[in-house]
């Protein structure tokens, strides 16, 4: 009997370290780094508007466009470090992008910001570290394709349009002057480096 519990003592530990191990796998797998894509921001002057009001419009609009599989949610972000305020954030998630937009009054205005985040793999990431073929290795099996680029643009492009319609349902007939085509344009990255 005491062999028995011996036994089982030493296997289960081994066992729960085997565990362990399949669960630190997975998450450092399924782990991702995300990596600006684009982002754009515009003050309406001398316009007050309500956030809540805002992210339910767009809400509205995003759901409008028939895209499947996106999902739209507010989330709690911090203004600065550990000890700092929140500003709540309309996040909307379609496949390997994040699209985090704020609408908040600021002074005598308004105040509309959006960042499309694109999650890089972590293990690209490491592979992409090793010495002298890491980086030729990483784009080989994480390889940078039209499909992908595509889907970035798309989805961007997705986005920009239903904040622009939003800016311009609420701004009409408000005395607000409409936005320029200069101003309507998303600053890209260069987030697929080949």
């Amino acid at each position: 009997m005491d062999e028995f519990l011996y036994y089982l003592a030493i296997h289960g530990i081994n066992i729960l370290y085997g565990i362990l191990a399949f669960f630190i796998l997975k998450a450092i797998f399924k782990f991702s780094i995300l990596l600006p894509h684009s982002n754009w921001n515009h003050l309406l002057d001398d316009f007050n508007f309500s956030t809540k009001e805002f992210y339910s419009r767009l809400e509205e609009e995003l759901q409008s466009q028939g895209i499947k599989k996106v999902d739209t949610y507010t989330v709690s972000l911090k203004t600065g470090g550990i000890f700092s305020s929140r500003r709540k954030y309309l996040r909307v998630q379609w496949k390997s992008y994040r699209y985090d937009i704020c609408g908040a009054p600021f002074g005598k205005g308004f105040f509309i910001s959006w960042w499309v985040l694109y999650k890089n793999p972590i293990m690209k990431i490491l592979i992409s570290k090793i010495p002298l073929f890491g980086v030729w290795l990483a784009n080989k099996w994480f390889p940078i394709t039209y499909y992908k680029i595509d889907t970035a643009s798309m989805f961007m492009t997705y986005c920009q349009s239903s904040v622009l319609k939003v800016i311009d349902d609420i701004t009409k007939g408000s005395g607000t002057r409409s936005l320029t085509d200069n101003e309507r344009k998303p600053i890209l990255k260069d987030v697929f480096k080949r």
